[in-house]
């Protein structure tokens, strides 16, 4: 398994422990009107994720909503779109679903990447040129940023128990 890899099952497992026992009233819980919610940033990490699993493997959505949740990679987080996905998506199961999923995807690309995926040139979500490599560092230590907004949000006062 990569070095690369090594960093993204941590973060994965870390930000797993910081939502094991959210409810939906939590996951959906704002900060301030119009800042993100727990349940969209992790859309975003699992979007982010299949971005990579997409640019780097090939991997394709099977339905609508797993077209959803890679939109998720930049809509309401790097442009001014909408979330892309319903409000009825934002509760547990389909949430670790979305996980579950970018997870099966990417694995198998950041565990054992190819010479031809690691020098890849791709335009990252945020817009600059970069290669596989660069793409799958970046990816790999995503899902911590977002963990620790999380845990913030949690500890907030008004954060719902």
């Amino acid at each position: 398994m990569s070095e690369v890899a090594v960093v993204w099952r941590f973060t994965r497992r870390r930000l797993a422990q910081a939502i094991e026992d959210l409810s939906d009233a939590q996951l959906n819980w704002r900060l301030f009107d119009g800042a993100h919610s727990i349940a969209e940033y992790l859309y975003h990490v699992a979007g982010v994720e299949l971005y990579w699993a997409h640019h780097l493997g090939g991997w394709q959505p099977a339905d609508d909503f797993e077209a959803g949740v890679l939109q998720c990679t930049c809509d309401s987080f790097l442009n001014e779109k909408p979330f892309p996905l319903p409000q009825s998506c934002c509760n547990a199961t389909d949430v670790r679903r979305a996980l579950q999923i970018a997870y099966n995807a990417l694995a198998p690309i950041i565990e054992s990447p190819t010479p031809e995926q690691l020098a890849k040139p791709v335009r990252s979500p945020i817009g600059d040129p970069i290669d596989g490599r660069e793409g799958l560092i970046r990816v790999a230590q995503h899902a911590a940023y977002h963990t620790g907004q999380i845990w913030l949000m949690r500890m907030h006062p008004q954060f719902p128990i």
